[in-house]
C-alpha cells in the first residue's frame, strides 16, 4: 500500500506528492520443504513487495542422492531479484514480470536491475500516487489532469480532483439575452461581459466566468451592524482650520460637493488591460473657496494598492498634473479651472477601445455650457459646443441608446453622439434635444436610461417624459449630410436633431393628476409594482416583471407604468418639499423593493406593501420619534408560510426571522438649502435589509433600512446640492467601502456654531469601511449619478446592449437603483499550503545562519481578499523559547503584507529572509510557524486553517531555478524578443524545463502569452541565456511581460519563490491611443 510521505521542508512542497514509505513485506525466514530428489538447487519464492534488501527463502533440502545444502540458503538479494545457484555459488538474478505473475491487486514494477510485485490495492485516492486514482480496488492511471477544463458544446467539462472522471462544471448561456456566452476551449470557461452573463455562483473576471458554480460552501451568518460600524480609511483634502490639500497639486482647490465616482483608470498588474483586476480610482471635482458652480478641478486618487489615497492626476483648465511629477511642477490658479464644480461626472469606455473616458460639464453662462471628455489620465480629448443643459448642476449619463457603435452622452433631455475623427480621436458628432421635461427638481437635470418599452434601443427618461432616438436616413452618420428632402418622420427628426417623445406623463394622465409643478423631477427605473394597479404589491400581487418609472418632485412621489406612462401612484410625502433622487432596494428584508428619498425635513422610506395592525404606517411627523411598535411573529422561519399570514408577514431568509411586509419610516434631517440631496443604499452586513447612507447639511449618517434607527452619525458639513455617498469596493479587497464628498465652506449646518463639532469638518473626499473587513463585497465601479448596475460593466465598458436591471439573470437580481448588488454571507478562506526553507548563501541541502522562508498562501473560499492581508512568522527553539514571533533586522515582528487581491481558487508564492542574528540566542529556530491573516482582519469561512508548521532542516540536495528577464527592444514588435536567463543556483542538476511568459503578473491576474520547453540538463551553477520571441503579441496594449520558470512546479526545488521575474520595461506593439 502506498502512503503519503511528509517531505523535508527543502523539498517541492508546492507539489502534491505521493511516495512509498515502506513495503508490506512480511520478511518471512521460513525454509522450503524437503525435496524428493534431484540436485536440491531450486530456490524459494520472493515474498517482498517493494524494493530493498530482503531475505530470500530458499528451496527445501535435497532428497536421496541430492545435496543437503542449498547455496542460496541465508543469501540476501534485492527484492527485484532472486537467488540462483551457479556452479554451487549463490547469485542474484533479475526478476521479470512474466515469471513473477503478480496478483490482480499487485502491479509489476520494473527496475534497472529486475522487477518486483508491489501492492496496488486501495480503498481511497490517498493510497495512490499523484498521477493515479483509486477505482475502488486498485490504483489506475488518471484519465485526465485534475482541474483541467475543456468544452463540449456549451458545457464546461472539468476533470475531477482525483483525475478519475470528468463532469459538467458549468453550462454557458442563460444570462443576458444580449450577450452570447460561449464555452471558450482555450480557456475552459464561459465568456462574459459581466456577472449577469455567468452561470449561477460564478462571477465575471476579465471576460471569463470564474468560480465553483455551486452554492458557496464558505459562508458566514450576518453580523449585527452595530458590531461592524465604519472607520475612516482615506481622508483626502484639508480641514476646517486649514482647507488646503497640502500634499496634492493645486492645493487650494479642495472643496467637494458632488457625487464622487469610482472606476479603474490605469493598469496596475501590467497585463496591458484596464479592468477589474486593477485597483480602482476615485474621481471627483474640487473647487476653491465657495466657487460651487465654477473653477472646478478634475481629480483622481488611488482607491487601493501601494499608493492608496494618493493623487493619480489633477486637471486644472488646460493644464494636467500626472502622478510621478513634482507636486508643484504644474502651476494653475483657481480662476484657470473651468469645470462646473458641483455638476456630476461620468466615466466609462465610450469608444470600445478598452480605455475609460471621463465626462464633465464645464462652467457656463447660466445653464448654457459645453461638455468635455477627458482621457484616463486627465488630459482633454475634446469638447462639445455650448448648449442649454437645463439646470445649475447637471449630471451626465452614459448609455448606448441605439445599440450600435459608440456610447452616447445624455444630459437631461439632450443627447450627444460620438465618432472618431480622421486622426482616430474621439469627437462630438450629432446633438438631439427633447421638447418636454428635462429631469429637473429645482436642480439637475438627472435623466435615466433603460429599455422600458421593449424592442430595439433605449429610452431616455427625463422627469415624466420618455424619449427615444429617431432613426436616421440610411447611410448617413452626420446631420450635416441631410438634404432636407427627408419625409419619413423619424428621418426628419434625426436631421433636425429632435428626440422622439415615446410618452409624456401629463399628456397621458392629464394636468389634474399631474400638475405642472410635479411633472418634472428626478427619476429611477425598477419593478416595484404588481400587475394589479389597485391592490398593494405583495404575495397576492407580486412584482410583474414590468418596469416602473419613479419620480420625485416638489415633495411628491410618482410611479408611472414604464411601457405606457400611466400614473399608478402619486403620494404627497409631507416632508418639507423638494426630494432627492430616488433609491430603490429592499430596505426591510421582505423580498420586495422600497423607495427612499431625502426631502427638506426628513429622510423617508416608502413601502408599497399594505399596512396591518401588527405593521402600522409611520406617522407623518418629521421628528426623531419611533414608530408605533411593529410586532411580526418572533419565531424563526425558513419560508414565508412559517410566519403565518403571508399578506402581512414575510420570512427574511438571511436572518431566518419574520418581518412585516410594511416597514416604511421617516427620520428628521436638516437640509434647508437645496432640499434635493441624494442618498444611496447597500446591505453591508448581508442580512437582507439594505442600510441607508445619507449626508445632510450637518452629518454623515447610516440608518437601519428596516427601522430607521441611526446606526452611525459623524459630523460632516455639506452644501447639499444633488450629491450623495456611494458604495463600491475601492481598494479591490473583497469588501465594500463608502465614499463621500466633504466641504467646509457653506456654513449651512446649524451645529457649526459649536467649535468642537466644526473642528471635525473636512474638505475633500473621505472613504470609510469596516476595520475587520466583515462587510460584504461590492462592485468595483460606480460610474455616474444615475447608476443602476447593468448600465456599466465592472471593467468600465458601457454595454452596447444594456440588460434590463429589473430582470433576473441566472439567479441574479439587479432590481435596484443607486445601489450595488451584494454577495450575501460569502467569505474568503485563507490557508497556508506550503513552506520551504533554504539558505540564500548556501547550496541546497545545507543551511547557513540565515534562511529564506518561501510560503504558498491560497484562498480556497468564495470571495476575493486583500490586498493588505498580513502574514506573520513565528519560531520555536529546542532549548526555548517556545513559539515566539520572529523579528526582522529592525527588531520588529517579521511580517509580509500581500499587495494584490487574492481571488477565489488562486494562490500566491513569496519569501522572506530571517537571520540567526535577529534572535538573542544567535541561532536559527528549530521550527517555524507561518500564520496568514495574522492580524485577524479578514472574516473567514474557517479561521482554524490559517497556520502551518515546518522544521528548519537542511533537507536534500536539490536544484533551484531562478529567472531573469532583460530589457525588450520595442523595435522587435510585432513579436517582441525577450532576453531570458535561467540559472540553477541549487546543488543538483535539472533536466528539461518550461519557461512561461505572461502579460502582467500571473499572481495578479496576468494572462498567458507563450511558453517554451528548454532542453536540459542544467547543472548546478549553470546558466541558460536565450532570447525568446513572443508570437501573436496583443496589439495596442502597453504590457509588462513576466516570465516564470517551472510554472507548474513539476521540478522539486529548494525555493519556489524565486521562479518569477518581470522585464525591465513595458512594451507596446501597434498603434498608440
Amino acid at each position: 500500500m502506498n502512503r503519503l510521505c511528509f517531505l523535508t521542508v527543502a523539498g517541492a512542497l508546492f507539489l502534491s506528492v505521493g511516495c512509498s514509505c515502506g513495503g508490506d513485506t512480511d520478511g518471512s525466514d521460513t525454509q522450503g520443504g524437503a525435496g524428493t530428489g534431484g540436485s536440491g538447487t531450486d530456490s524459494g519464492s520472493t515474498d517482498g513487495h517493494e524494493q530493498g534488501e530482503t531475505f530470500i527463502p530458499t528451496g527445501g533440502t535435497g532428497g536421496a542422492g541430492g545435496s543437503e545444502t542449498d547455496p542460496c540458503a541465508g543469501f540476501y538479494c534485492p527484492n527485484d531479484q532472486h537467488c540462483e545457484s551457479t556452479n554451487g555459488s549463490p547469485t542474484c538474478m533479475p526478476n521479470d514480470c512474466e515469471t513473477l505473475d503478480c496478483s490482480p491487486t499487485e502491479v509489476c514494477v520494473e527496475t534497472a536491475t529486475g522487477a518486483y510485485c508491489a501492492d496496488n490495492s486501495c480503498t481511497d485516492d490517498i493510497d495512490c500516487l499523484p498521477e493515479q486514482y483509486c477505482n475502488g480496488s486498485i490504483c489506475v492511471p488518471d484519465i485526465c489532469t485534475p482541474g483541467d477544463r475543456h468544452c463540449q458544446g456549451a458545457n464546461v467539462i472539468e476533470c475531477a480532483p482525483n483525475g478519475g472522471s470528468e463532469y459538467v462544471r458549468h453550462t454557458c448561456g442563460g444570462g443576458s439575452p444580449y450577450f452570447t456566452s460561449e464555452c471558450d476551449d482555450t480557456l475552459g470557461a464561459c465568456t462574459c461581459e459581466d456577472d449577469w452573463d455567468c452561470p449561477e455562483y460564478t462571477t465575471c473576471e476579465a471576460g471569463i466566468c470564474v468560480g465553483t458554480g455551486i452554492k458557496p460552501t464558505c459562508s458566514l451568518p450576518p453580523e449585527p451592524f452595530e458590531n461592524v460600524l465604519p472607520v475612516n480609511e482615506i481622508t483626502w483634502g484639508g480641514t476646517q482650520a486649514n482647507p488646503v490639500a497640502k500634499e496634492s497639486p493645486f492645493p487650494k482647490s479642495v472643496q467637494v460637493v458632488h457625487v464622487p465616482i469610482v472606476a479603474n483608470l490605469d493598469d496596475d498588474n501590467g497585463d496591458g488591460l484596464i479592468d477589474e483586476r486593477d485597483f480602482p480610482e476615485i474621481i471627483f471635482t474640487s473647487f476653491c473657496n465657495s466657487d460651487f458652480t465654477s473653477n472646478g478641478t478634475l481629480r483622481a486618487i488611488h482607491g487601493g494598492g501601494p499608493n492608496k489615497g494618493k493623487d493619480y492626476f489633477a486637471s486644472c483648465g488646460s493644464k494636467t498634473w500626472n502622478e510621478g511629477a513634482p507636486i508643484d511642477s504644474v502651476p494653475c490658479t483657481c480662476a484657470e479651472a473651468d469645470i462646473d464644480s458641483t455638476a456630476s461626472l461620468a466615466v466609462g469606455d465610450l469608444d470600445n477601445d478598452g480605455i475609460p473616458e471621463i465626462v464633465a460639464v464645464l462652467e457656463g453662462n447660466g445653464s448654457n455650457a459645453p461638455v468635455r471628455i477627458y482621457d484616463n489620465r486627465g488630459h482633454i480629448i475634446t469638447e462639445s459646443p455650448t448648449f442649454a443643459n437645463g439646470g445649475p448642476n447637471p449630471a451626465p449619463t452614459l448609455a448606448n441608446l441605439d445599440n450600435h457603435g459608440f456610447a452616447e452622452i445624455v444630459v437631461g433631455r439632450t443627447v450627444w453622439t460620438l465618432q472618431h475623427d480622421a486622426n482616430g480621436k474621439l469627437a462630438f458628432a450629432n446633438k438631439f434635444v427633447g421638447n418636454l421635461n428635462a429631469g429637473i427638481n429645482a436642480q439637475g437635470p438627472v435623466s435615466c436610461v433603460a429599455n422600458i418599452v421593449g424592442g430595439q434601443g433605449l429610452e431616455v427618461v427625463a422627469g415624466s417624459t420618455a424619449y427615444r432616438m429617431p432613426k436616421g436616413p440610411a447611410g448617413l452618420t452626420l446631420q450635416s449630410e441631410c438634404t432636407g428632402s427627408e419625409t419619413d418622420p423619424d428621418e426628419v427628426a434625426w436631421c433636425k436633431g429632435q428626440l422622439v417623445t415615446v410618452w409624456d406623463g401629463q399628456t397621458v394622465n392629464g394636468a389634474a393628476a399631474l400638475p405642472n409643478d410635479r411633472k418634472d423631477g428626478f427619476c429611477a427605473i425598477a419593478d416595484v409594482m404588481g400587475a394589479d394597479f389597485v391592490l398593494a404589491t405583495g404575495p397576492a400581487n407580486p412584482l410583474d416583471g414590468i418596469p416602473e418609472v419613479i419620480t420625485i418632485n416638489a415633495g411628491f412621489l410618482n410611479v408611472f407604468d414604464g411601457p405606457t406612462g400611466k400614473l399608478r401612484l402619486s403620494l404627497d410625502l409631507k416632508a418639507g418639499g423638494g426630494g432627492g433622487p430616488p433609491n430603490v432596494d429592499d430596505f426591510d428584508g421582505d423580498g420586495f423593493p422600497e423607495v427612499g428619498t431625502a426631502l427638506g425635513a426628513a429622510y423617508v422610506v416608502i413601502d408599497f406593501q399594505a399596512t396591518a395592525p401588527e405593521c402600522p404606517a409611520w406617522p407623518t411627523v418629521n421628528d426623531n420619534n419611533s414608530n408605533l411598535p411593529r410586532t411580526p411573529p418572533t419565531s424563526s422561519c425558513t419560508t414565508d408560510a412559517d410566519c403565518g399570514d403571508i399578506s402581512r408577514f414575510a420570512c427574511n431568509s438571511f436572518t431566518n426571522q419574520c418581518v412585516c411586509l410594511h416597514n416604511g419610516w421617516r427620520r428628521k434631517t436638516e437640509d434647508d438649502s437645496s432640499r434635493v440631496t441624494g442618498s444611496s443604499v447597500f446591505d453591508f452586513n448581508g442580512d437582507g435589509a439594505a442600510e441607508v447612507i445619507y449626508n445632510d447639511e450637518c452629518r454623515f449618517r447610516i440608518y437601519d433600512g428596516l427601522t430607521g434607527h441611526v446606526y452611525f452619525s459623524e459630523p460632516s458639513e455639506s452644501r447639499t446640492r444633488i450629491e450623495y455617498p456611494i458604495v463600491a469596493d475601492v481598494d479591490n479587497d473583497g469588501n465594500a467601502e463608502i465614499v463621500f464628498s466633504t466641504s467646509t465652506e457653506s456654513g449651512f449646518c446649524s451645529e457649526g456654531s459649536n467649535p468642537a463639532i466644526k473642528a471635525q469638518y473636512n474638505a475633500g473626499i473621505e472613504v470609510w469601511g469596516d476595520a475587520n473587513d466583515t462587510w460584504v463585497s461590492a462592485r468595483r465601479i460606480w460610474n455616474q449619478h444615475a447608476y443602476h448596475v447593468t448600465n456599466v460593466t465592472e471593467s468600465g465598458v458601457v454595454p452596447v446592449f444594456e440588460p434590463e436591471n429589473w430582470k433576473q439573470y441566472n439567479g441574479r437580481t439587479y432590481n435596484t437603483y443607486r445601489s450595488n448588488p451584494r454577495s450575501f454571507g460569502v467569505a474568503p478562506d485563507l490557508t497556508v499550503q506550503a513552506i520551504q526553507v533554504s539558505s540564500p548563501d548556501a547550496v541546497c541541502g545545507e543551511l547557513s545562519d540565515q534562511i529564506d522562508i518561501a510560503v504558498k498562501i491560497a484562498n480556497i473560499g468564495d470571495l476575493r481578499v486583500g490586498p493588505g492581508t498580513v502574514v506573520g512568522f513565528y519560531g520555536e527553539w529546542a532549548n526555548g523559547p517556545v513559539m515566539e514571533a520572529l523579528n526582522d533586522a529592525s527588531g520588529n515582528p517579521l511580517r509580509y503584507i500581500i499587495q494584490t487581491s487574492l481571488e477565489p481558487g488562486t494562490s500566491i508564492i513569496f519569501s522572506v529572509n530571517y537571520q540567526a542574528s535577529y534572535h538573542a540566542s544567535n541561532v536559527l529556530p528549530d521550527v517555524i510557524k507561518v500564520v496568514v491573516d495574522d492580524t485577524h482582519e479578514s472574516r473567514e469561512c474557517i479561521e482554524t486553517n490559517n497556520e502551518m508548521l515546518a522544521n528548519v532542516e537542511a533537507g536534500q540536495p536539490l536544484p533551484d531555478l531562478t529567472i531573469q528577464l532583460g530589457a525588450i527592444n520595442p523595435a522587435t514588435c510585432m513579436s517582441p524578443q525577450v532576453p531570458t536567463t535561467v540559472r540553477n543556483i541549487g546543488s543538483a542538476p535539472v533536466g528539461d524545463y518550461v519557461v512561461r511568459y505572461y502579460a502582467g503578473d500571473p499572481q495578479a491576474g496576468g494572462s498567458f502569452l507563450h511558453e517554451v520547453l528548454r532542453p536540459g540538463p542544467l547543472a548546478p551553477a549553470g546558466a541558460d541565456s536565450f532570447v525568446e520571441a513572443i508570437p501573436n503579441f496583443p496589439q495596442n496594449l502597453e504590457i509588462l511581460i513576466y516570465g516564470v520558470v517551472d510554472p507548474d512546479n513539476l521540478i522539486e526545488e529548494c525555493n519556489d519563490a524565486n521562479n518569477k521575474d518581470d522585464a525591465d520595461n513595458k512594451v507596446r506593439c501597434g498603434g498608440i491611443h
